[in-house]
């Protein structure tokens, strides 16, 4: 119960809680993006992606929110039939156009883990083109930054 009070606390008031939470979100964009690019639920995806929060992240409340932030990116996917997973790619596009030092944060290492969660062929393709998609994004960026 405690915790549940704790996690809405961090949904409600990210932006004072945890430091640079913008950099957190965009790396949970990332995540939830390939994640929502399968039809498989999020209980295939979810301790892959605890352990990858705690490479991350050494304090265990920032991966937490790194978690939760996930999880509820991929609620808004699913309950809001015009915002899929395209918005949320979309959004990670502008944001790195805006901050490039985020390209750091697609780690493509990672997101592989996580694609290796899904059991259906047609999802790993679509996940495996946006990992490549990313991978792309991190090196144009990654260019522009130095």
């Amino acid at each position: 119960m405690l915790r549940r009070i704790k996690n809405y606390f961090f949904s409600a008031f990210r932006e004072i809680f945890v430091y640079h939470h913008s950099s957190l979100e965009f790396r949970a964009k990332t995540y939830a993006v390939l994640i929502s690019g399968s039809s498989e639920p999020l209980a295939h995806y979810q301790k892959t992606l605890e352990e990858i929060a705690a490479e991350i992240y050494n304090d265990r409340d920032r991966a937490n929110a790194l978690v939760i932030t996930v999880n509820e990116y991929l609620n808004r996917i699913n309950t809001k039939k015009h915002l899929g997973e395209e918005a949320f790619l979309i959004e990670v596009i502008k944001e790195l156009r805006l901050v490039p030092r985020y390209a750091l944060k697609i780690e493509p290492d990672h997101l592989e883990r996580l694609r290796e969660c899904t059991h259906d062929n047609d999802s790993k393709i679509y996940q495996e083109r946006l990992i490549r998609f990313l991978q792309q994004k991190r090196f144009d960026y990654e260019e522009v930054k130095y």
